[in-house]
């Protein structure tokens, strides 16, 4: 039996197709993966992108110092 270990790379043309392989296949399985991913069902598909960052990006300023008032649904100094 022998010992001897034999290259699976060959030729500079093999080597060049699997730097390419090594390159492009992770890329296009991650593109595939993403289009997987964004074709899922979502609730408004015609809301405007300003309507899904609104209630993220809201801000509601209050004055700390002001009296709160239990019986009050909104604030009184809210912007």
């Amino acid at each position: 039996m022998s010992n001897e270990h034999g290259n699976l790379i060959k030729s500079p043309k093999q080597l060049i197709i699997i730097v390419f392989a090594c390159f492009f296949v992770p890329l296009i399985i991650i593109l595939l993966l993403m289009v997987f991913v964004n074709n899922g069902k979502r609730g408004e598909s015609n809301a405007t992108t300003e309507q899904l960052i609104k209630p993220v990006a809201q801000l509601n300023f209050q004055d700390a110092s002001a009296p709160t008032d239990p019986k009050a649904s909104a604030p009184a100094a809210s912007k």
